[in-house]
């Protein structure tokens, strides 16, 4: 046992590995340390060899030269036979390469110990190999017959056989690569129109704080305003009652010094005549009640329906911002695709229009292009998420959501909402609405007053949302598809009746 665990151990990490296959020296390595220390060879060598032993740093010497007169020292060999169990320099190896005598001799790089390559039974170079077995073996272990029902081959053959593979495996590798590259080039722009709405998103939400913030400031200003308001009223009040009890004490005083100075006159004619033609305004003016405010109101319940009010007005501006960057947030880029465009619609320059015409326009032949509706597609296609686009629509049109797979050519099945596999809304020349799947129709009793209708598409929940945005942004529901995608979906339009002014506009939201 521990024989096989230092057999299945790898020289290089130290792991224990399931099964071994030693190198001709002996040494075993794992699968990825084999790996390793290849494609670490890089341009310095150009042969492997074992990192536990390092073979190759010993020099090899030719066998057939003999020993230079002037240094006394023997030509380094390039190849060693393995046949002829030779090592051998560039001029005795010249004869291998050129007789044809020699052209099933095996050569490999410079060997200093051939022992590494013999049979250990045998003593006898290895010139087979056993696939069943997965070991090298001589002539004389096939003249034995251990081998004779295995799949027994020439080194030389199975060499190539395996370089046939292994350049199988290397265009696989490279087709993998190009792939691998394909992608990260692909993330990469991904990652920066990602980090670009990213800040955007920053931005957007950094406007919403700023929003918010004025509807606080706005909220506190006018709660202020109502405290001040009820303040002064009240000050005002007061200062009016005071003013009347005033008046009536100022009276009172002066019927009370008129009537002093009338009884202090000693004329009876003159007391008389006074009494006499004042009497009736005097007494009136003594009998008048005299003034009393009325009790200052602690109730403040208009003040509070007050503050309700402007609460109200705050929650209804707050849940506008959220509203807006929600919209902000989920809307998604939307470009048209000319290739789908039917000949009879034109398609602005930045592929964000597209209006109805009387006239076909010229356009080149496309295996995706509508051949009988005038519609059209877009470009993006979604899988999954939640989604959400503006558009405004004039005249006869049709908006819709489809699969990419939507039939182009002839008229059957094809228009949207007219099969399986799409769902529209529509309004009609006389501006009555209606919604579209599968052939059905059906009647939205509603009139829309702007012309700008938002979709709202969320994926994972199967839902389609049509509804009209009004002139404060604010949504007013037509109606809501309930399905389950399979398919990449993507938006389409249709237009209509072209002495209508029929068209569409992507909005940015």
């Amino acid at each position: 046992m521990a024989s096989l665990e230092e057999e299945l151990t790898c020289s290089g990490c130290r792991d224990i590995f399931s099964k071994a296959h030693p190198l001709p020296c002996g040494h075993s390595f794992c699968p990825t340390c084999i790996r390793e220390a290849w494609s670490g060879q890089g341009e310095v060598k150009d042969r492997f060899s074992c990192t536990e032993c390092q073979v190759e740093h010993s020099k090899v010497l030719c066998d057939c030269c003999t020993p230079d007169a002037e240094s006394g020292q023997l030509p380094l060999a390039v190849k060693t036979c393995l046949k002829c169990e030779v090592s051998l320099c560039p001029q005795h190896l010249q004869p291998h390469l050129e007789r044809p005598a020699f052209s099933s001799h095996l050569l490999v790089d410079p060997l200093g110990d051939l022992c590494q390559r013999k049979c250990p039974t045998h003593r006898e170079i290895f010139r087979y190999y056993c696939a069943d077995e997965r070991m090298y073996v001589c002539g004389d272990c096939l003249l034995e017959g251990k081998h004779a029902l295995h799949k027994v081959k020439a080194l030389r053959q199975v060499e190539e056989d395996l370089k046939v593979i292994l350049q199988m495996l290397l265009r696989k590798a490279e087709e993998k690569m190009k792939n691998v590259e394909q992608i990260l080039k692909e993330h990469e722009n991904i990652d920066f129109t990602t980090a670009d709405s990213l800040k955007k998103d920053d931005t957007q939400v950094e406007q919403l704080g700023t929003d918010l913030q004025l509807q606080v400031k706005k909220l506190v200003v006018a709660l202020r305003e109502i405290t001040k308001r009820e303040r002064q009223q009240l000050i005002d009040r007061m200062h009016e009652d005071c003013s009347r009890v005033r008046d009536d004490m100022n009276q009172t005083q002066n019927i009370q010094q008129y009537l002093t100075s009338l009884l202090a006159e000693t004329d009876p004619f003159l007391l008389i005549w006074a009494f006499q033609s004042d009497d009736t305004k005097l007494l009136a003016d003594l009998n008048s009640p005299i003034y009393r405010p009325d009790a200052i109101s602690l109730d403040r319940k208009h003040i509070l329906e007050d503050v309700e009010s402007k609460y109200r007005e705050f929650i209804t501006a707050t849940l506008c911002c959220l509203s807006e960057l929600k919209r902000e947030l989920l809307a998604s880029p939307l470009t048209l695709d000319s290739n789908t465009a039917h000949p009879l619609l034109s398609i602005s320059d930045d592929l964000r229009s597209v209006m109805r015409v009387k006239k076909r326009l010229p356009c080149a032949a496309h295996p995706e292009r509508f051949d009988h509706w005038p519609q059209v597609l877009t470009v993006q296609t979604f899988t999954s998420g939640t989604h959400y686009w503006e558009m405004e629509a004039e005249g006869f049109w049709d908006i819709g959501l489809c699969y990419r797979s939507i039939g182009r050519k002839g008229k059957e099945n094809n228009a949207f909402g007219n099969n399986k596999v799409s769902w529209s809304l529509t309004q009609q020349h006389d501006r009555k609405l209606a919604i579209w799947h599968n052939r059905r129709k059906c009647r939205i009793m509603y009139q829309m007053t702007g012309n700008r209708i938002a979709v709202a598409l969320d994926y994972e929940a199967g839902t389609i949302t049509f509804s009209e945005v009004g002139t404060s942004n604010s949504l007013t529901h037509l109606h809501t598809f309930s399905t389950t995608f399979f398919q990449p979906v993507c938006l389409g339009f249709g237009l209509y009746k072209p002495e209508l002014n029929s068209r569409i506009s992507i909005v940015k939201v």
